[in-house]
């Protein structure tokens, strides 16, 4: 009887998830019906990738069924409250562990004090909410009900919206609360007198959906538009599809040669800028489309504009990567450096400045360290050498500071000796800071796009001096303009920059003013790698064979040109293949490609691929040979290797079966490349290639990787623990650290000691670590709560990338060490992404009243912290006395008196999801723009205490009235220490 109630409660939950699955389903449907191909997309993903979820959700319904009959009984039980208790501080630990990773992160010291308190705050609400939780379904069930619905679709909703493509932890703890809160509903129906048939009929839908997924899934592995949308846009489909692409991986395409124009052969000259003085100009985070000369409706760049003017302005210009370092470092090399140096090859590259120096020319360079704060372990070699510039000074520093440090050197530089200086403008980048001679939007309460468009006015200026300067001193000169990347604000549901490759993100402006350039618009899709072999080209200077990019000069010219333009750019997770006006845009971890006409939508939201079949297949093919072919002209070990071992070090997952293939092979190099690039991407589907590498081969390393790859995956067993175990105290530091990897991300902290030694060593300041691999790391010490590493975490807040992920782990770990260090940082944070992190965190360290000042003043900034108000009011800061209110529950109205501060103010109000309340401040009514659950409004200068009136659907949770402040100013320039910012003479 036992195991049929345990049954009928599984199928209820079952139920309950296939009304989400229909919620979903018609909500993506109508919300993205334009992007649609037709209806029968959706319904491929009814009756395909619906039951694949399903089927996969199965035992999560048992899971949830089984910890539901715990909490009832630890109403009476001790034991079932210590289980509890017990597995919900192991959730939050592993919650905050995970949560530790992201995109402005990087410290060791912060995480480990992060996850125990996450863990134990987890515990705590475990320990009180569990013995109630049962009393309160049998005496409030349509309060469970309720309460089960609203926050499930606040969850569905967050998942779906807020930080997409960022922080993967936090968007399965909220995948996981979708299906708890539905599980809750259905527990709570449990009692209804059709309940166990419907629960006999979820198991029975359960069933048939497991028999049928496999073949489900290849029935949509090529239906790559309804991929892509769900992917972006369908939290609970969206998983179907990673799951489906598991099942049944999309066929590979056929690699061929590279296209025509991949930049490999020397053009004829057609140029001639021989002796001529060279200014190249990158303005960080740039997007083009915010530029006037691209058609942008604001005056943010009248200087660049008049450069446009004078010469050529290629319209579709593209970075190759959309993070600064592979971007920089591309251009100034001529070559796609994220492929390269994931092989471990291109390290040796020359670059731009190294060729001019060949060549006569003397080399000045101005920038900033960020330029290789992005997985800076992969260009130490790049940041030593200063990229070859002979003079060049590294530092943060305003562009007018630019412009009188170019001046200094040109009024030194030798005459007569042409000159090539790069000056990369740190502005616009994020954060972004309104300057007050540059208004736009709202005069004290600015957008982020308003306060971008600031920014971007701000390096104008700069440029415009730059240029003036240059022009001055070296008349005749050649100047380029152009960016690193672009920036996004929610075109495709994300921000900021370096996780997709959409046109916001890669598109960049590309300006060229010299001798022979024509003034012209040029249409034909060009890369900012092609800047060096042009230049190059028209300086007569021979081209260099393992040059990527191509040469520009007879387009720059107005000379007719056969071949189409093309461009490629790639993340981690996508690619672009750019041709003419189609926009190939792939996701490469699912193998799904949608194909966009620019010039018809240039938002990008209409998928193509079904409409020209032929163009598809064939820019695929094209994505394929380039990235394939990579290092076709590179030195070193990574260059000779198979294909697959090749897309497997760059982390395409797809290559795992190809790769597990080659431990097979004869050569035992080879078997041992293998084996590490298995370990490295840890595909479950490559169990039995290792365990039978770890039986059979005779190679010790291949024997190695096979035991700790298998442990990775999941595949214990046939002797692979205990080789594991004995390279736990291996002579060799790199395998101790693998194998407590493998450990860690099984749930077994034996090898914690030699994690936490390892992040104290490699990880952030000293950014040993790459990204992904520290991502990793910080996961595994999270999931064995490791909490030694807390120091080394607090000393990782540095790391911009990470910080959000560190202040994360430190909350979890609730070491109180690390208190004191993260509040400086919240208090002092310019990171908008970062605050809310660190907020939660030190809730979670104990925090309470020194929250109040810097939560009022980031709730009070142009771009406000609306996370703000729910922290506010969890911590007990908003009182009446204070401009605030709270209430712990939901009220559908409320007529409260709030001190007013002084001056202009902000009114924030915590409410439903999507609910935009009404209501007036003393007699003024009030206008809200919503976001989520927290609303906003402006409201009239008063002073004493204000009458406050607000009712709003779906009720109201808290109120807080806070004055309006400045944003925090950007640093002030570093002092130039010049035997550490120049080398050599300029003269």
């Amino acid at each position: 009887m036992r195991l049929t109630g345990l049954l009928v409660e599984a199928g209820g939950i079952l139920v309950a998830w296939v009304a989400l699955l229909v919620a979903e389903n018609l909500l993506v449907g109508i919300a993205y019906r334009d992007m649609f191909a037709g209806s029968w997309e959706m319904g491929l993903a009814r009756t395909h990738l619906s039951p694949i979820l399903f089927a996969a959700l199965v035992p999560a319904s048992l899971v949830l069924a089984a910890c539901a009959r715990v909490v009832r009984k630890s109403e009476t039980d001790a034991v079932a409250r210590r289980v509890t208790v017990i597995v919900a501080v192991g959730l939050g630990g592993m919650l905050g562990y995970g949560v530790t990773f992201g995109r402005h992160f990087a410290s060791w010291g912060v995480r480990a004090p992060f996850v125990a308190g996450v863990a134990i705050a987890f515990g705590v609400i475990a320990a009180w909410a569990a013995p109630r939780a049962g009393r309160l379904a049998r005496q409030s069930p349509r309060l469970a009900i309720g309460a089960g619905v609203v926050t499930c679709a606040a969850c569905w909703w967050s998942d779906a919206h807020v930080l997409p493509r960022l922080y993967p932890a936090f968007h399965a703890a909220l995948f996981a609360g979708v299906l708890a809160s539905g599980a809750t509903v259905a527990l709570a129906f449990r009692a209804a007198p059709r309940g166990k048939m419907m629960a006999w009929v979820g198991l029975g839908v359960g069933v048939v959906s497991l028999l049928w997924a496999r073949r489900a899934a290849a029935s949509v592995r090529s239906a790559d538009n309804l991929r892509l949308i769900l992917l972006e846009h369908a939290p609970l489909l969206g998983r179907a599809v990673r799951i489906a692409t598991w099942l049944a991986p999309p066929p590979l395409d056929d690699v061929e040669d590279a296209p025509a124009g991949d930049g490999h052969a020397a053009a004829a000259r057609v140029l001639d800028w021989t002796g001529r003085d060279v200014l190249l100009v990158s303005v960080d985070a740039l997007r083009a489309d915010h530029v006037g000369a691209y058609g942008y409706a604001r005056p943010t760049t009248p200087h660049l504009d008049a450069l446009a003017r004078e010469g050529a302005t290629f319209d579709a210009a593209y970075c190759p990567t959309p993070h600064t370092s592979y971007s920089i470092t591309s251009m100034m090399t001529g070559k796609y450096m994220h492929p390269l140096l994931a092989l471990g090859v291109g390290e040796d590259s020359e670059t731009w400045a190294s060729y001019a120096r060949r060549y006569g020319y003397r080399t000045a360079a101005f920038y900033p360290p960020a330029v290789f704060f992005i997985d800076a372990p992969q260009f130490a070699r790049f940041e030593e050498r200063g990229l070859d510039f002979e003079y060049r000074k590294v530092e943060f520093a305003t562009p007018a500071l630019r412009a009188e440090q170019l001046a200094e050197y040109l009024a030194t530089a030798k005459a007569g000796t042409p000159l090539f200086v790069w000056v990369h403008l740190f502005e616009p980048h994020e954060p972004y800071v309104a300057h007050p001679e540059h208004p736009f939007g709202i005069a004290g309460s600015p957008s982020d796009v308003d306060a971008y468009d600031s920014e971007i006015a701000a390096a104008d200026d700069g440029l415009g001096k730059l240029v003036a300067t240059f022009r001055a001193q070296r008349p005749g000169g050649v100047i380029v303009v152009t960016a690193d990347h672009g920036e996004e604000f929610g075109e495709h549901g994300g921000h900021y920059h370096g996780t997709t490759v959409y046109e916001e993100q890669v598109r960049v402006p590309l300006v060229v003013v010299g001798p022979g350039v024509a003034p012209r618009r040029i249409a034909a899709p060009v890369q900012t790698i092609d800047l060096l072999p042009t230049v190059l080209s028209a300086l007569g200077v021979p081209r260099p064979p393992r040059l990527r990019g191509r040469d520009l000069g007879a387009r720059l010219a107005g000379n007719a040109v056969a071949e189409p333009g093309v461009a490629f750019a790639e993340t981690d997770d996508y690619t672009l293949y750019a041709r003419d006006a189609e926009r190939l845009v792939c996701a490469r971890k699912v193998g799904a490609c949608a194909l966009y006409d620019v010039a018809t939508d240039p938002h990008e939201t209409r998928d193509l691929s079904r409409e020209r079949e032929a163009d598809a297949r064939e820019m695929r093919k094209a994505t394929r040979a380039l990235e394939s072919g990579a290092a076709r002209y590179e030195s070193g070990a990574g260059a000779e290797l198979p294909d697959a071992i090749r897309r497997g070090l760059m982390g395409d997952v797809e290559a795992a079966p190809d790769v597990a293939a080659l431990l097979d092979d004869v050569k035992p190099d080879l078997r041992r490349r293998a084996a590490e690039v298995l370990f490295r991407l840890h595909a479950k589907e490559t169990a039995p290639a290792l365990a039978r590498a770890l039986a059979r081969d005779e190679d010790d390393v291949v024997q190695r990787f096979a035991a700790v790859g298998l442990l990775r995956v999941g595949g214990g067993g046939g002797g692979g623990d205990s080789r594991a175990t004995s390279l736990l105290a291996d002579a060799d530091v790199q395998w101790r650290r693998r194998a407590a990897l493998a450990f860690a991300e099984q749930g077994d902290a034996r090898g914690e000691g030699e994690l936490v030694r390892w992040w104290t060593t490699e990880g952030p300041p000293a950014r040993g670590l790459g990204f992904e691999e520290a991502r990793e790391v910080l996961a595994a010490i999270a999931k064995v709560r490791a909490k030694d590493a807390a120091p080394a975490l607090v000393g990782s807040l540095s790391d911009v990338r990470l910080r959000p992920d560190v202040a994360d782990a430190l909350g979890a770990l609730g070491d109180p060490r690390a208190k004191a260090p993260l509040l400086a940082a919240f208090t002092e944070e310019r990171f908008v992404s970062a605050r809310p992190h660190e907020a939660r965190a030190l809730m979670k360290l104990g925090a309470r009243t020194e929250l109040a000042a810097p939560l009022a003043r980031f709730a009070g900034v142009p771009e406000p912290m609306l996370a703000a108000i729910a922290i506010a009011a969890s911590a007990g800061l908003l009182v009446p006395e204070r401009g605030g209110w709270s209430s712990p529950t939901p009220t559908p109205s409320i007529d409260v008196t709030l001190a007013a501060p002084r001056g202009p103010a902000r009114l924030l109000v915590l409410g439903a999801p999507g609910n935009a309340p009404r209501g007036t401040y003393g007699d003024a009514p009030l206008v809200f723009t919503t976001d989520g659950d927290t609303s906003v409004a402006a409201v009239p200068e008063r002073t004493g205490k204000i009458a406050v009136h607000i009712d709003a659907a779906g009720g109201l949770r808290a109120l807080w009235l806070v004055p309006l402040d400045k944003e925090i100013p950007p640093p002030a320039p570093r002092p130039w220490d010049g035997e550490a910012g120049a080398v050599d003479d300029p003269r």
